[in-house]
Parts: structure tokens; C-alpha cells; sequence
């Protein structure tokens, strides 16, 4: 008689240090990456994993994109291959800049007060080993599957994922193609008036840097009058930028679901959306946040350099400005609202280069189904309310959606997560929950059989 649901979700919680093991075997692994090769070394990661799963008895092979940089791919066939689930996740991980300040050194995976400790604990080792995890278990039990089950833990997202998921959607597709896909993202839960509801990102904002070059005339400083001082052109452009009012856009999917959640009878509309995001921000300050950033474009400077010494009339500035962009803004919409920043300002340029392109897959599928049902039977609780909406951030996700795979970011806290606790995704303390850890493992299990079963 094959295992019930609930077997399976036996097998994780009496095997529950196992898998907050690996979880700590990963994190001991030092794959940073800084953007600057020779990084990452994602490899001696991808050969432990390779090691742990065959001796499951399920097969992997490891993609290179340069040297040191694995990608590892799992899979579990199907007894007919169709429908195909991609389980998506990175090893790599961000530099830790000052270990000394770190409760506990950030290589160890200490296991202490209900977390796992350590660089990539949160973004994202702990959804990968939930992954492996899953793969694990449905072998365990001799789970059979009518459709595939692939992993795939690559390298490279911290910086773009050029020796990643970029690498393969090249390299490798057919490796990594799939109907479906399930990445990072999501999280909550948010605590809304009628209930909790967990956000599911259908898609994500493209992400660009505007280089502005702004040109002088250099002088000596005792006699600054000579001179034409870019500082001040540089005020003007930051002046004008504080006071730059993007447009509002409630176009994303999530503005249509959202009244009826909070009980409201009236649309959501570019005029009201500012009081909206204030109000939600007093419920859920991600919430708020997350309104704010789907509903319109942003320009962020974020660094400046000017000068070559201080007695110097600088004669030249130049300005990097982080930009996010929603899935229908294009470059010419861009050059268009850069163009109005700087007018009138002698000698400023610019140039744009993009990093992530948005897009965004469509939200009623049978993936939504599914999760919706993967992460009701996990949670244990049928009172779970959904939203679709857009990551405001990038991630490995849009790399994928163009070979048409239908791909959302869904890694969730478990519906009684300590939110408030300072995890340090990217900073000091990085640590994951082992509830949500093992949350997660249930809730792919239960997806894998719910969509391919």
C-alpha cells in the first residue's frame, strides 16, 4: 500500500535532525561569492549533495560553468515524465564582512534556540536542503510518480546567476525544463483582518543602474570662480531625484485580489494607493513595502564619486543610480523618465545597464491550485488566504520563464514563525527556523504529489 500523505509527513519529523543536518553541512561549506573570479566554489557543495543522493539511489550530475562553479541536477522520473516540477535554489552565498560581530562564527551551523546559524542559513541553503530533503523522503518511501521531480541547486545568484541558472537556461535547458517551477520568495505569513495570507510572486521587477556622468570645468580651489564645480550640478540631480514622483501602477495581479481580503468595496486605484501602503505598513510593514514597490518604478542613488583632490574644483561626478522597473516598463520608458530628471543640466549623461529583466508568469494555473492545497495539508489549517505579486528584488526566477516554464517564488515561513526575529538575510546573525525548515520540506513533498501524483 503506498504511503499516505500524512506517513510521509511522519518521515520528516522523526527524521527532523537529519534534515537540520544538512542544512548545517551546507552552511559549513564557504561558497561566497563576490562577484570577482576566481568565487563561489559551489562545487565541493555540489559533490557532497551528489554523494548524499546517491546513496538514496537517485542520480545527479553536476553542470560546471566555469572552474569551481558547479550546478547540480537531480531528478526523480516519472512513470509517464509528465507534468515536470523544477524545485529551484543557490548555493552561493554573500561575503560576511565582519565575522567578529557574528553571535556565532558564520561558517559553523550551530544548531542552538530553535535555528540553524550561519552565512546562507536563510538565503537560501535552508530551502535547498528542504529540497534535497523532499527528493530524499519520496525515495524513501518508494513514492511513485506519474510526473518528474527535478532539482536544481546552482550556482551564481548573488551576482545575476551569469555561472547559474543563466548558464543552464543556455547550456543545459533541457536538463531544467519543467512545466513548472517553485524558487524563493513569498514568505509572510501576513496577519490580515479575515485571516492569514502568504503572498505568492508570480513575477519579478527588472533591476537596471543608470551611470550619470556629470562634466565640468576644474579650477584650483582658491580661486574657485575659474572653474565650473560639478558638486553642484551633482546637488541639482539629487535635489530633483527627492522630489521625483514615479508614476503609480496597480496593473500587478495583486491589486485586484487585495480588497476583498481587506474588506473593502472600492477599487484600488494609482490615486489612493500611497494610503493604502501606509495603512498596511501599521498590519504588516513587508506588506506595506511590498504595495509601495509593485505599484511603481524606482531610481535609488546609491554611490557617487567626484574629484581627485581637495584642493581641486572637481570637474567631473559620476552617479549610480539603482533602478527598478515594473514588467511593462521598457528601456524607452526609462530613458524617457531619466531624460526629464536631468533636462536643462549642461554637460550630464547617462547610460544604462541592465541586470534583470522583468517578466512574470500567469496566476491561475495549476501550480496555484496546488500550492494552495501543498501548503494547506503542510500548515495543517485550511484558513489560508493568497495574493498574487511581484518580487521587488530579482531573483534566479526570471531566468527560466523564458523557455516557458510557469515559475513562482514560494519558500514560506511556517504559519507560526517568529517574524520578528532579526534572521540577518545578507547581514550579521544569518540564521534559519527549524520549524519553517521542516514547514518547507512538507510542503514540497506534498506539492510533488499533489502535482505530479
Amino acid at each position: 500500500m503506498p504511503p499516505t500523505l500524512n506517513d510521509l509527513f511522519d518521515l520528516v519529523d522523526t527524521h527532523a535532525d537529519e534534515v537540520v543536518g544538512l542544512l548545517a553541512d551546507l552552511i559549513r561549506f564557504e561558497t561566497v561569492n563576490t562577484g570577482i573570479m576566481p568565487t563561489g566554489n559551489e562545487l565541493p557543495l555540489c559533490r557532497y549533495v551528489q554523494a548524499r543522493l546517491a546513496a538514496e539511489g537517485i542520480t545527479s550530475e553536476i553542470l560546471c560553468s566555469a572552474e569551481n562553479r558547479g550546478n547540480l541536477i537531480a531528478r526523480l522520473p516519472g512513470s509517464r515524465g509528465r507534468p515536470r516540477l523544477l524545485l529551484m535554489g543557490h548555493t552561493d552565498v554573500v561575503p560576511v564582512e565582519n565575522p567578529e560581530a557574528w553571535r556565532y562564527p558564520p561558517f559553523s551551523g550551530t544548531i542552538a534556540d530553535g535555528r540553524v546559524w550561519g552565512r546562507g542559513a536563510a538565503d537560501m541553503k535552508d530551502t535547498v536542503a528542504a529540497e534535497i530533503m523532499a527528493l530524499i523522503f519520496l525515495r524513501r518511501a518508494g513514492v511513485t510518480l506519474a510526473g518528474d521531480l527535478i532539482l536544481a541547486a546552482a550556482a551564481d545568484e548573488e551576482t545575476g546567476g551569469a555561472y547559474g541558472f543563466g548558464w543552464l537556461a543556455q547550456h543545459a535547458a533541457e536538463a531544467i525544463r519543467a512545466d513548472y517551477a517553485i524558487n524563493e520568495g513569498g514568505g509572510g505569513p501576513i496577519p490580515l483582518p479575515n485571516g492569514l495570507a502568504y503572498t505568492v510572486p508570480v513575477g519579478e521587477k527588472g533591476r537596471l543602474e543608470a551611470h550619470i556622468t556629470l562634466r565640468g570645468q576644474p579650477a584650483h580651489a582658491a580661486s574657485p570662480w575659474l572653474g565650473d564645480n560639478v558638486s553642484f550640478k551633482l546637488a541639482e540631480v539629487l535635489q530633483r531625484l527627492a522630489a521625483w514622483q514615479p508614476e503609480r501602477d496597480v496593473s500587478a495581479e495583486i491589486f485586484a485580489h487585495l480588497p476583498a481580503l481587506l474588506g473593502r468595496r472600492e477599487p484600488i486605484t494609482p490615486q489612493n494607493v500611497d494610503a493604502l501602503a501606509d495603512e498596511l505598513s501599521q498590519i504588516s510593514r513587508q506588506l506595506g513595502s511590498a504595495v509601495r514597490g509593485m505599484s511603481r518604478m524606482t531610481i535609488v542613488p546609491t554611490m557617487i564619486s567626484a574629484g581627485v583632490k581637495s584642493n581641486s574644483v572637481p570637474a567631473a561626478c559620476k552617479l549610480v543610480c539603482d533602478v527598478r522597473t515594473l514588467p511593462h516598463q521598457d528601456e524607452a520608458y526609462v530613458r524617457g523618465q531619466i531624460d526629464t530628471l536631468l533636462a536643462g543640466i549642461e554637460g550630464a549623461s547617462y547610460e544604462l545597464i541592465w541586470t534583470a529583466v522583468a517578466n512574470a508568469s500567469p496566476y491561475d494555473t495549476e501550480l496555484t491550485a496546488a500550492l494552495r492545497r501543498a501548503t494547506a495539508a503542510a500548515a495543517g489549517r485550511e484558513d489560508l488566504h493568497w495574493l498574487p505579486s511581484l518580487t521587488t528584488g530579482f531573483t534566479d526566477a526570471r531566468l527560466v520563464r523564458p523557455l516557458g516554464i510557469i515559475t513562482y517564488g514560494f519558500n514560506p515561513a511556517h504559519p507560526a514563525a517568529d517574524l520578528t526575529h532579526p534572521a540577518g538575510v545578507h547581514g550579521t546573525d544569518e540564521s534559519a527556523e527549524i520549524a519553517t525548515l521542516l514547514f518547507r520540506t512538507k510542503l514540497f513533498i506534498a506539492l510533488a504529489l499533489d502535482l505530479l501524483g
